[in-house]
């Protein structure tokens, strides 16, 4: 996986207040993998309390619902990157290959870049239960149908693709392979291109505020006037040169005159 700094992750711990054998299963089973589309664990210890705390591993990003009212109503190409890799999450846990938690709509993430990364809950830790919160494979099928419901209902496949998720939420196996199938047929894969939420720390002036006011000082024109220079460069006829050229044209000659001084000595 592509390595992260820390505001790029989100800040997510799982807690197990008693001995918990689904939450060990759970936690070796993901410490043992790494899925581009799946959350990991970054660290494991225990609290003041001594109770089992599992910090995860994820980029951060918006929950599917909210990112798809920014992307708006996707092509169908752009619908198969977006679920095609849910439902190769659901699959491999259909096959025994990977153990999934517990999740709901709002677990599966859109990062910056347009990926979707499932951020399912241990069994046993706090939260993994509420309004909305099911298996891991059903919360995907979930999101795939999420995901195809903001498809034009005219695409061609899409009433099909509804039919498939139905049944695949209700009796997996052949019915999910079935509908991974229909997806990838539909619609070669188009990349993701949206307006993501800007990052904690960016900053924005405010459209309706002054702009600064020019100093009043000698000094401060002065520094303005530098500024200025550094920024725009110097004017020469119709034309600026900009202040790493001076710097350069000024060495150059420099070192010619030193020369012809040392030349003609």
């Amino acid at each position: 996986m592509v390595a992260m700094e820390p505001w790029e992750q989100i800040d997510l711990c799982w807690r197990v207040p008693e001995p918990a054998d689904a939450f060990a299963e759970w936690l070796a089973d993901r410490s043992t993998m790494t899925h581009d589309h799946l959350v990991g664990v970054a660290e494991v210890g225990r609290d003041e309390t001594g109770a089992l705390v599992a910090r995860a591993s994820a980029p951060a990003g918006l929950a599917l619902p909210a990112a798809l009212d920014r992307i708006g109503a996707p092509t169908a190409g752009v619908a198969v990157t977006l679920t095609l890799p849910l439902l190769e999450i659901a699959l491999l846990a259909d096959a025994g290959a990977l153990l999934l938690g517990r999740a709901g709509l709002d677990d599966v993430l859109v990062d910056d870049a347009g990926a979707v990364v499932l951020v399912d809950r241990p069994p046993g830790a706090t939260g993994d239960t509420g309004p909305g919160v099911v298996t891991g494979a059903e919360a995907l099928v979930l999101a795939v149908r999420a995901v195809w419901d903001r498809v034009d209902p005219r695409e061609p496949g899409r009433d099909a693709i509804d039919q498939a998720c139905a049944a695949a939420r209700r009796d997996g196996g052949a019915s999910l392979l079935a509908l991974d199938r229909l997806v990838r047929a539909t619609a070669p894969p188009r990349p993701v291109r949206w307006d993501p939420p800007p990052m904690t720390f960016t900053f924005a002036l405010d459209a309706g505020a002054a702009p600064p006011a020019a100093p009043e000082s000698v000094a401060g024109r002065l520094l303005a006037a530098v500024r200025a220079l550094v920024r725009t460069g110097l004017p020469v006829g119709p034309h600026r040169i900009g202040l790493r050229g001076l710097v350069t044209v000024g060495v150059v000659v420099t070192g010619v005159v030193v020369a012809g001084v040392w030349g003609v000595g």
